[in-house]
């Protein structure tokens, strides 16, 4: 199968794997989870920004299911790690996180590392 049959519903599986990731650090600023304190955490677990995101990160995990079932394992997991650069988008336009040089140069490498796999 061509790369691009494969990069369509991995982007699709890393955005909505984000978009869950989003949702979590979004609702986990506002109330954090703690282990001391369960039964206040648990209720805070169940609002929209919680339960959005696991439905977000089910169809991202029904997703990889679909890919693991058609391509090679080899050729997904690499592509898999658009999820770094989105989660790195979202930090840095949504939570206004500052980047530093080593993650700027870890994205630079995956990025790199994806156009080399697209061409093989």
């Amino acid at each position: 199968m061509s790369f691009l049959k494969l990069l369509i519903p991995a982007t699709i599986s890393c955005l909505c794997n984000t978009i869950a990731n989003t949702l979590w650090k979004l609702q986990l600023s506002k109330k954090p989870f703690s282990f001391t304190n369960f039964s206040n955490s648990f209720y805070s677990l169940i609002t929209p920004n919680i339960l959005g995101g696991i439905c977000f990160y089910i169809f991202s995990m029904l997703l990889f299911f679909f890919m693991l079932s058609n391509f090679k394992l080899s050729a997904i997991i690499p592509i898999t790690s658009l999820t770094y650069i989105f989660n790195i988008i979202a930090a840095v336009l949504i939570f206004k996180e500052n980047i530093n040089i080593m993650q700027a140069t870890g994205t630079v490498v995956i990025i790199i590392g994806l156009l080399i796999l697209s061409r093989a």
